[in-house]
């Protein structure tokens, strides 16, 4: 099918707003507690000795915002970190030389690999999500939103460098540091809702599929971010979820973890489902949402929405299953490679 082209083109450019505040899928302490579970889970296993043998003194709490942390390398500064002290999650990285010569390094090689278009972000931005229309239903590679360097890509990419091949392009790791970064990292934002789906607005506000062949202008809502709430967009708000869970709830984790079914089929296929039943959670997280006139901002098009209000206890069930769904997957994911 072909596509209007303002639709494509904004589809593209319209990444350029996730910024790396907004794109910290389920923030520094979703992602941390994630490493957690999974460090919980593959105790006393082969995997736990390959990570530790790979990792050293840093933990899979601490390596799990490495690929956030890395967004404070600013290409247009000459690739310097420009964000020391303001994320304290990061600070394991900063301040040390050889660790930010490591995220520059990291950077440098994979800031233009993809051969972004013009209004598209750097391309290990890029790994971090993928936004299909809710409409799909599941995760098929090639639909609108979509790309071979989306998360799907991502994890694949980090699986073989681990299994001991090369990550094929545009993905450029260098070692299995960076793989087993990208891989903990990112196994946590398949399961943010928003990073996997999108819901495609016309100017009024109603939803739409774009892929209909219709051009409506600029429809895409950029996993949320392009949906404001009166403090933030509905993006950041999930973002931010797992700050809102208690210390208990988080501390439950691991168990909850140990409760979760194995994920079937082959180990490669895993990612695509993991997103599909995002996709899917997409669907539950705009569920009673109302949206706004289309408006035009500094930095692209709007919609304001608006929350129902029994929003948020559905939002905080859904980040708990996430939460332990990501801890328990991680751990299966290092269990496969190192059986």
């Amino acid at each position: 099918m072909s596509y209007p082209t303002s639709q494509v083109t904004f589809a593209l450019a319209a990444f350029l707003s996730i910024t790396s505040g907004s794109a910290h899928a389920f923030g520094a302490v979703g992602h941390s507690a994630i490493g957690d579970a999974a460090a919980a889970l593959i105790k006393g296993s082969r995997a736990e000795q390959q990570v530790q043998r790979i990792l050293g003194s840093v933990s899979l709490h601490d390596i799990a915002v490495w690929a956030d942390c890395v967004k404070g390398i600013d290409p247009a500064s000459e690739f310097k970190y420009t964000v020391t002290g303001r994320y304290p999650e990061c600070a394991v990285f900063e301040n040390n030389p050889d660790e930010e010569a490591r995220m520059r390094d990291y950077v440098q090689r994979n800031h233009e690999a993809c051969a972004p278009k013009p209004g598209e972000e750097s391309c290990h931005k890029q790994y971090h999500y993928t936004n299909p229309a809710l409409q799909r239903g599941r995760y098929v590679q090639g639909a609108l939103g979509t790309s071979e360097h989306d998360l799907v890509g991502a994890i694949g990419a980090a699986v073989t460098v681990l299994k001991g091949g090369k990550a094929p392009a545009p993905f450029n790791l260098a070692n299995e540091r960076e793989a087993l970064a990208l891989l903990v990292h990112i196994v946590g934002d398949v399961h943010q809702p928003l990073h996997v789906g999108s819901v495609y607005l016309d100017e009024a506000g109603h939803a739409i599929d774009p892929e209909d062949g219709v051009d409506r202008g600029p429809t895409h809502t950029v996993g949320g971010n392009a949906l404001t709430l009166p403090a933030s967009n509905l993006h950041a708000y999930w973002d931010n979820a797992p700050g809102k869970l208690s210390a208990e709830d988080l501390a439950a984790l691991p168990a909850a973890a140990r409760k979760i079914a194995a994920s079937s089929g082959d180990v490669s296929q895993w990612p695509a489902q993991w997103a599909s039943e995002s996709l899917q959670l997409a669907g539950q997280a705009l569920q009673g949402v109302t949206f706004g006139l289309r408006q035009q901002s500094l930095r692209g098009p709007r919609w304001a929405a608006e929350l129902p209000a029994d929003y948020e206890p559905r939002a905080l069930a859904i980040t708990r299953q996430q939460l332990a769904r990501g801890g328990a997957r991680l751990a299966a994911l290092l269990k496969a490679i190192w059986p």
